[in-house]
C-alpha cells in the first residue's frame, strides 16, 4: 500500500491522542476497513514503543529536523513551520504534533518512507520490542474498540458449534469456544482482531452487564501467564500448547479469575 502524506500525518497524530473526537472515529473507521492502513497502523504503535527506548530525549537540532522534514515533505512547507497557519496542509493540530514530538514522529516517517539502513533497524527492534511490550496493548485496545461498536462481536451466537467453524479461513488458529452459561458466564459470539499484524480469534462472553473478550495467540517465548489492570480494565492471561489466551475486561479481578480458571479447566479436558 502506497500511503499519502496527509494519511500518514493523520494516523501518527491519531497514535499521538491528538485529532479530535470525529477525525478518531473516521480514523477508526478507516483501519477497520482498510487491512493494509491497519497492518501501518500497527507498525507505528510498534515503532513507538521501540523508539522510546533506543532514542534520546533531547530534541534533534533544527537545522537537521528541517532537513529531514523537507526531504519528505517538498512541497510542504507548513510542516515545519509551527507558527503559520496550516491552510490546506491538514488541522493544525498536526502540524503541531509533527513539531512537539519531533524525537519519535519524525524518525516514525524516517522510517516508513525512506526505508534504507535506518528502517531495517527499526524494524529489527520493533521485531524484537514488540511481543513483549505491545501484544497486551493492542488486545486491550481491541476490546476496548469493540465496547464502543455497535456490538463486540462479528457473530452473535450462544452455540460454541456456531462460533467455532465461523474462524474457519478468517485465522490460521482454532480456538476452543466453550459456553459457561450454567456458571454465569454465557458465550454471546465471536469476532476477528488483529494483534501484531495478525487475525486472530476472539470469543466473546458476558457476565451481568459486563463484557470478557476471550483472546487467542500464538505463544512466543516472551509470552507470560499475567494478571494487571489498566485503568479499571483487567487482563489475566495463560499459556496452554502452543498458544496463549488473554481475557480481558472490566469485570472485578476475582470474577475474572474464576473466569479464567474456568475455561483452564475446560481447556484441560475438566468439567
Amino acid at each position: 500500500m502506497t500511503i499519502d502524506k496527509e494519511t500518514l500525518l493523520l494516523l501518527n497524530a491519531y497514535h499521538d491522542g491528538e485529532l479530535s473526537p470525529g477525525e478518531t472515529l473516521s480514523m477508526q473507521q478507516r483501519l477497520e476497513r482498510e487491512p493494509e492502513l491497519a497492518d501501518i497502523s500497527c507498525r507505528l504503535s510498534g515503532l513507538s514503543s521501540a523508539l522510546v527506548d533506543v532514542l534520546p530525549g533531547e530534541p534533534a537540532p533544527e537545522h537537521l529536523r528541517g532537513a529531514i522534514l523537507a526531504s519528505i515533505f517538498p512541497d510542504r512547507e507548513a510542516v515545519d513551520a509551527p507558527d503559520e497557519p496550516v491552510g490546506d496542509a491538514g488541522p493544525a493540530h498536526i502540524n503541531r504534533s509533527a513539531n512537539a514530538r519531533w524525537p519519535i514522529a519524525a524518525s516514525l516517517l524516517v522510517g516508513l518512507i525512506g526505508g534504507g539502513l535506518g528502517g531495517s533497524y527499526l524494524a529489527r527492534v520493533t521485531e524484537d520490542v514488540m511481543p513483549a511490550a505491545t501484544i497486551e496493548s493492542e488486545i486491550l485496545t481491541a476490546h476496548l474498540r469493540g465496547l464502543v461498536a455497535p456490538q463486540p462481536f462479528d457473530i452473535a451466537s450462544s452455540q460454541g458449534h456456531v462460533v467455532k467453524p465461523w474462524f474457519n479461513g478468517k485465522t490460521t488458529i482454532a480456538p476452543t469456544t466453550p459456553d459457561f452459561s450454567a456458571e454465569g458466564f454465557p458465550l454471546v459470539g465471536g469476532r476477528i482482531d488483529v494483534i501484531g499484524r495478525t487475525p486472530v480469534p476472539v470469543m466473546v462472553y458476558k457476565r451481568r452487564q459486563h463484557t470478557i473478550s476471550v483472546t487467542v495467540t500464538d505463544s512466543t517465548d516472551r509470552a507470560i501467564s499475567t494478571r494487571d489492570v489498566f485503568n479499571g480494565t483487567n487482563v489475566v492471561s495463560w499459556i496452554k500448547g502452543d498458544l496463549t489466551y488473554w481475557a480481558v475486561s472490566d469485570l472485578n479481578p476475582g470474577e475474572l479469575t474464576s473466569f479464567a480458571e474456568l475455561y483452564q479447566r475446560r481447556l484441560d479436558g475438566k468439567p
